[in-house]
């Protein structure tokens, strides 16, 4: 695609040139212009000059664009390529194009004349263009940094999601085991149930280790499993009202985004059969909203408060926006943004 948009760019420059030096002999066409004592054309040579002209930048570029495109390194020895090779093709088409047009025109203009004006225009041409291919090998330069700052930036962000889901994984390991742990102890078989929901939950976290960004339909299976892992400990006292349109469900979110916030809500909240703790998780615009009533334990966290932090930053670093977090007298809502 760039060489195409640069062999584009030669092809154009081109035409502009051979306007360039050539429209203003039009002037030579009108009978009696001052400018027709020194040069006599007719219109079917200006056209061939015209055309020679354009040939002849779009030659040079092309050649010029494979020196500068070959692998060398060392500035000196590409141009120790270029001057050589420019210098044969102006005399090669000094010398053709000379002969050729005076031999088919039988052009009457005074042969110092023609040689010396013919030879400027061409120099000038090679100028032109040779400015113009300057410009093509600073745009290159310019796109190879960009390039390169974006690989960067990709890396350096890769590196920090990984950070992030290496301290939220263990985060939610250490919670997962303290819940078994009292579960183990009440109901064996109930455990087992539970470490069948846990290891769907890993095997999630596992199979999307590369993968920074799900569905909002992938998070809720998911999210369903850790539902079933809180009851299985809460029982009654865990309440989760569950209300997102279909057409919601292929927007995208950071994986592993909705456990933490039900994690936190189980948390820091009591959570009975007669005071149930109710979590609400429905859309809104572009938003999914975790809801959860507020029933405070007093009680000292465990952890380290990691879970809505790493979102927030997550949020940050894939879709350049933040989430919301609202706490009032009798609710705590954090809204996270879809894409």
């Amino acid at each position: 695609m760039q060489a195409l948009n640069e062999n584009k760019l030669i092809i154009h420059a081109s035409i502009f040139i051979a306007l360039l030096f050539n429209s203003f002999k039009l002037l030579a066409l009108r009978e009696g212009a001052y400018i027709a004592q020194y040069w006599t054309f007719n219109g079917y040579e200006l056209f061939f000059q015209a055309v020679w002209n354009f040939i002849i930048c779009w030659i040079f570029g092309i050649i010029t664009l494979k020196i500068i495109s070959l692998p060398i390194k060392e500035w000196w020895k590409r141009l120790a390529l270029q001057i050589p090779a420019t210098a044969v093709l102006y005399l090669v088409i000094i010398i053709i194009g000379v002969a050729v047009q005076r031999r088919i025109f039988n052009n009457p203009t005074d042969p110092k004349v023609f040689f010396v004006t013919y030879s400027l225009r061409i120099f000038a041409s090679i100028v032109l263009m040779a400015i113009l291919l300057r410009i093509i090998l600073l745009l290159r330069e310019g796109r190879k940094k960009d390039e390169e700052n974006q690989q960067l930036r990709t890396a350096y962000l890769d590196a920090q999601l990984q950070l992030l889901k290496e301290q939220l994984n263990p985060h939610f390991f250490f919670n997962a085991l303290t819940s078994l742990s009292s579960i183990a102890r009440e109901d064996p078989l109930q455990a087992q149930k539970y470490i069948s929901h846990l290891s769907k939950v890993f095997r999630y976290a596992l199979s999307k280790d590369g993968d920074h960004i799900t569905t909002l339909q992938q998070e809720m299976v998911i999210l369903d499993s850790y539902i079933q892992l809180q009851k299985m400990r809460l029982e009654d006292g865990l309440v989760v009202n569950i209300n997102i349109p279909a057409n919601n469900m292929e927007k995208q979110l950071p994986n592993m985004s909705l456990q933490p916030l039900l994690e936190n809500a189980v948390k820091h909240n009591t959570a009975s059969s007669k005071k149930p703790l109710v979590i609400d998780i429905f859309t809104e615009g572009d938003f999914v909203i975790v809801k959860n009533n507020l029933q405070a334990n007093n009680l000292p966290g465990e952890g380290n408060g990691i879970g809505l932090t790493n979102l927030e930053e997550r949020c940050k670093i894939l879709l350049q926006k933040k989430i919301g977090i609202i706490k009032t007298a009798d609710a705590f809502i954090v809204k996270v943004p879809l894409t």
